[in-house]
């Protein structure tokens, strides 16, 4: 029988067919039914794996799209046109599939070869007699008395021929006796290849074709061995008894018999049990047994029928570990051997691996298409759905917030009705709840829609050193604006903004040096953090309000601030309104691209360093913060990007967070991390004066300052994360 195939339309869920059609070799056409079918397992695929992996039963065409009602072909222009959402069309529903005629297969009893009609015997004995004088070739034969056999011989591939003859009553009956001949006509000839190249079981034309007496009561065909080709010698092409089989071979141990081609024919006689060859020219008298007889003892020592009820993989691996068992060989192509098998293992294997995420579920997902023709589409889950309702019973539109309970949503919600439109999607639930959704807004928020877009603002971000920010030639476009143009135009503020996203820093110029007007300055922007230091703060050499290194003259290397904070400031504000003396430059570093260069220099360190749980802390008289937190966070949905440093050599808590064993490999991961902040052509250096307001990210830009002598006073504040990145998102430049 048929081997069974699964459809690859979702509502057939997987089932299994005797009759599924591949997709068609024209690229063109089956690009049609790719765009028709629109089934998510075909997205990322070309034709050519589409055309291997997938079948479609024959439940998605029309009557008109097969070539008769008996036929299992489909016409050149067939598309699976029904039962493509739901089975629901009664046409593709209730179509009994035509029996399989294909190579290897048996006819049912009693749907053999017909009856010859009267007047038909002469006719075909002139035919065999003019077949006889063709030239040889590998030739299959269509019974041109019978029509019920559509496909009496065919090729299978390139390497091997076999031919069915169905069994049938009619065809005993001729057999024993009957008037009528049966002949056969010769149809798709083909060369006989070279001895070098033919390595397969090959049916050979026959010469002479005697038609079935009651004397022989034997199916007479001539058949010619090539030399060594093989072990196995097909005997020829058998009558079918009611348990016969269509392909009978015939293996020999020790070298093929040569049967020299002369003008006597040689005929095969088949029984129920044996086939064996009989020659034309035997002795008067001497029956077929006893010739036979003498040709196994004179070519090799025994014979052996093997039949195959289908030409399946199976059944020729089969046939090959029984020949191999018993001394003999089995010479085919490998592509015979794995041709069904392989195709459908790698096909599973492959739609098993599509599927391991279980967005192909239809009980579970809903299929949106994007972008039908380019064969887009996105997977939602039913109970994503079901939560994001924004009816009233489900969602406020005053507080923006949800009206349900997580408890009250059922996770295995599913709908009874689904309409999507080209802009709308609207489910009436199992429960009678009725939901609706724009279109855009549930693509928008898909995860693979969301990521795309954050990769998107990621690739704009300019990674640089001290030779780009400094180049004369293409200087960059880092924001530096005055103070009258920030109070005067929202469009300078969206300008300072863009500039901390793309480059992680900006400038405010012609600021008044005092603390006030640096704090009119930041709150045009964004609110001002309070933290331990107070709202916005002073500091200088000579005034230490608090135990910190910052309130020195020394060197201060590139660091981030309250790394010991659950939650570090996002920026930092730094405005030098008085400086008498020499040295104290500012330096920046940018974080991401030092962290960038450690990845691509050392992949494990820098993994590592994601992991390390590093504790800092900070201690006065009355306070004391402690947290633990990887040197370098990863971006929770981009993982291959870094979203916050967390490096301050100099708020290190006592080491007690890692194992004995781990403690080298820490400092000499952490140590190569700081070999690249303090390269010196990574540094930017530069004098902040008074008047001029830095603002930076201090989940990016690492901050130090040289040593000086003389007075230096400072004044700035810091800006909570959340409220710098919601000032970002309400711009529209960040998501």
């Amino acid at each position: 029988m048929s081997k069974l195939r699964s459809c690859c339309v979702p509502c057939c869920n997987e089932e299994k067919f005797s009759l599924v059609h591949k997709f068609p070799s024209d690229n063109e056409r089956a690009e049609q039914w790719r765009r028709v079918l629109a089934i998510d397992d075909f997205v990322g695929l070309s034709i050519d794996v589409i055309r291997k992996r997938f079948f479609i039963c024959t439940r998605h065409f029309r009557d008109s799209d097969y070539k008769n009602e008996a036929s299992r072909s489909l016409n050149i222009t067939a598309v699976p046109s029904i039962n493509l959402v739901t089975l629901n069309d009664p046409e593709g529903l209730n179509r009994d599939p035509p029996p399989l005629n294909r190579p290897g297969t048996m006819l049912p009893v009693g749907q053999g070869l017909a009856e010859p009609k009267d007047g038909q015997e002469s006719g075909r004995q002139e035919q065999t007699a003019n077949t006889s004088t063709e030239s040889p070739g590998l030739n299959a034969y269509v019974e041109e008395s019978c029509p019920e056999v559509s496909q009496f011989a065919t090729t299978y591939g390139d390497d091997i021929e076999f031919i069915n003859v169905p069994s049938s009553d009619a065809f005993r009956k001729s057999s024993q006796g009957s008037a009528s001949t049966v002949s056969l006509k010769r149809a798709f000839p083909k060369p006989i290849p070279s001895p070098g190249t033919l390595n397969t079981i090959s049916l050979i034309e026959p010469r002479v074709k005697v038609p079935p007496t009651r004397a022989n009561n034997v199916l007479r065909r001539t058949i010619v061995t090539k030399p060594a080709y093989s072990n196995i010698v097909p005997l020829g092409v058998p009558v079918v008894p009611a348990a016969g089989s269509p392909l009978v071979l015939r293996r020999i141990k020790g070298p093929v018999p040569m049967v020299e081609r002369k003008k006597c024919t040689s005929t095969m006689t088949q029984t129920d049990d044996t086939a064996v060859e009989e020659p034309a020219d035997k002795p008067p008298g001497q029956t077929v047994g006893e010739q036979d007889d003498k040709d196994v003892k004179a070519n090799q020592p025994a014979t052996k029928v093997l039949a195959l009820l289908e030409c399946t993989p199976e059944n020729l691996q089969r046939l090959q570990r029984k020949l191999e068992a018993e001394g003999g060989a089995l010479c085919l192509d490998e592509r015979l051997l794995r041709l069904d098998d392989d195709d459908e293992a790698e096909r599973d294997k492959a739609m098993q691996s599509d599927k391991q995420d279980g967005t192909a579920d239809p009980t579970r997902f809903l299929t949106v298409w994007t972008d039908p023709k380019e064969g887009k589409s996105i997977s939602v889950s039913y109970v994503w759905l079901r939560d994001h309702c924004q009816c009233e019973e489900c969602y406020n539109v005053a507080t923006f917030q949800r009206s349900t309970s997580i408890l009250d949503l059922p996770l295995d919600i599913q709908p009874a009705l689904c309409d999507v439109t080209d802009s709308k999607i609207e489910i009436v639930w199992q429960d009678g709840h009725l939901s609706s959704y724009q279109l855009r807004q549930v693509v928008d928020n898909h995860v693979d829609n969301y990521r795309k877009r954050l990769e998107e603002r990621r690739a704009q971000l300019v990674l640089w050193d001290r030779a780009l920010i400094t180049a004369a030639d293409h200087p960059p476009s880092y924001a530096r604006v005055t103070l009258n143009d920030l109070l005067c135009e929202d469009s300078v503020m969206r300008q300072v903004v863009g500039s901390l996203i793309t480059y992680g820093f900006a400038f405010i110029t012609k600021v008044p040096p005092n603390q006030q007007s640096t704090e009119m300055a930041v709150k045009r922007i964004f609110p001002v953090q309070r933290t331990l230091f107070g709202d916005m703060w002073t500091f200088s050499e000579s005034k230490m309000d608090h135990s910190d290194t910052a309130y020195t003259n020394g060197f201060l290397g590139p660091h981030t601030d309250n790394t010991y904070f659950s939650d570090a400031a996002g920026l930092q504000v730094l405005h030098c309104i008085q400086f008498n003396g020499r040295g104290g430059e500012t330096l920046l570093v940018d974080g991401y691209a030092a962290a960038e260069r450690l990845r691509e220099s050392d992949p494990a360190a820098y993994d590592r360093l994601c992991e390390y749980p590093l504790e800092a802390e900070y201690i006065e008289e009355d306070k004391h913060h402690r947290y633990v937190a990887p040197v370098i966070k990863r971006h929770r949905v981009l993982t291959a990007a870094v979203e916050q440093i967390r490096f301050n050599p100099y708020d290190r808590a006592p080491m007690r967070t890692l194992a004995a064993a781990e403690v080298p490999q820490f400092y000499a991961d952490y140590r190569k991390l700081a070999e690249e902040l303090y390269r010196e052509e990574v540094q930017w250096k530069f004098q902040l004066t008074p008047g001029t307001v830095l603002i930076f990210d201090n989940w990016r830009v690492l901050h130090g300052r040289m040593a000086y002598s003389g007075k230096r006073v400072m004044t700035g504040c810091y800006v909570a994360r959340t409220e710098y990145q919601s000032v970002a998102r309400t711009m529209g430049l960040i998501e």
